[in-house]
């Protein structure tokens, strides 16, 4: 049989691990102690327990059992919690309870345990240990990367964040299309497949057999904003914060580059530069990478020299300040045109 095939046939119940027993409840049997399930799947936990038929003359028969969470005061019947009671299931025989919950979810994770209700007035036990279930979810790790001129080569794995070793059988998704991996892997729990280094393909995972259960996407660097702090020209000896942000998954890692400068001039995701001067002016750009490609953005610094001519004549002022290009800019009143003359005439 091929490993496909046996991965196919596996499901988390059936799995038949050391049986837990306790003498003093009534010799419960749990045929695991822990069960690792991903969010939305189907668990069965299944026990079994020897129950004396006579004590003290009476025939001892089982009246109810029930599984339970709950710790404190008396134990709730999950078909009694609101949180449980549309989604759980009991299958009880002679010697066995076994419980089935459906659609599980994180806040399911929790130790269940059975109690025990016989017609004898001492016949009352809770099944001990009990069984532990962690419902985790379904995560993509980019386990390699390999950098060619303008692609990659990339390893992908799925895992259940709670197992993530188990075995199961995947199924992998190209931008929310099914898809297989273009190059041989051993498992389907492992996919390969080659990438633009700016591509903007997303990938997910499933299991096969509950694939509306998809774990988050993994994707390159979308197109990255930068903004500046303040958004103005920025004058001589003051300072100024340059921001990038990328929408990325993994989180992009960012790098600041000037124009026409091979070294870095940060890896930070915010880049201050303090009592700027004017070689610190001109073109920024910032590179958002991660594992699986990159994108880059550009944001223009101004730098003003702030330097100020003044003159003044009788309670009327002019000031102008200096741009880069060397040109002024009125910024309060200018002489009115009668004062001029007035002035002319004095000459």
């Amino acid at each position: 049989m091929s490993l496909t095939a046996a991965l196919r046939g596996f499901v988390v119940f059936l799995c038949w691990f050391s049986v837990v027993k306790n003498q003093t409840d009534g010799n419960m049997r749990y045929y695991r102690k822990e069960i690792c399930a991903v969010k939305g799947s189907t668990v069965f936990i299944w026990c079994e327990y020897d129950n004396p038929e006579m004590m003290n003359g009476v025939n001892i028969t089982v009246e109810k059992s029930f599984w339970f969470i709950r710790t404190e005061g008396e134990p709730v019947d999950l078909k009694e919690d609101p949180e449980y009671k549309d989604r759980v299931k009991y299958s009880r025989s002679t010697k066995n309870c076994n419980l089935r919950i459906s659609g599980v979810r994180e806040s399911d994770s929790a130790v269940y345990k059975v109690m025990i209700i016989t017609n004898h007035q001492t016949g009352r036990y809770i099944g001990e240990p009990g069984v532990r279930l962690t419902v985790g979810d379904l995560q993509v790790l980019v386990v390699s990367t390999s950098v060619q001129q303008e692609d990659s080569d990339i390893q992908l794995k799925c895992f259940n964040t709670c197992d993530p070793h188990g075995l199961r059988d995947y199924v992998w998704f190209k931008n929310g299309e099914e898809t297989r991996s273009k190059i041989q892997s051993e498992t389907s729990q492992t996919f390969l497949y080659r990438s633009w280094i700016s591509s903007t393909d997303r990938m997910s995972c499933s299991l096969r057999d509950l694939k509306k259960e998809k774990s988050p996407e993994v994707y390159a660097p979308q197109t990255p904003t930068v903004s500046l702090d303040p958004p103005t020209e920025i004058l001589e000896g003051s300072s100024v914060t340059l921001t990038c942000s990328s929408d990325a998954n993994p989180a992009a890692n960012y790098t600041w580059f000037q124009e026409n400068k091979d070294s870095p001039k940060s890896e930070e995701q915010m880049f201050t530069i303090s009592d700027i001067t004017a070689e610190d002016g001109g073109l920024y750009i910032c590179v958002a990478q991660n594992k699986l490609g990159q994108q880059n953005s550009t944001v223009q610094v101004s730098v003003g020299s702030g330097q100020f001519i003044m003159s003044s004549t009788g309670n009327k002022s002019c000031r102008a300040a200096a741009s880069p290009e060397g040109s002024t800019e009125t910024e309060e009143t200018r002489l009115d045109q009668t004062a001029q003359d007035h002035l002319t005439q004095l000459d």
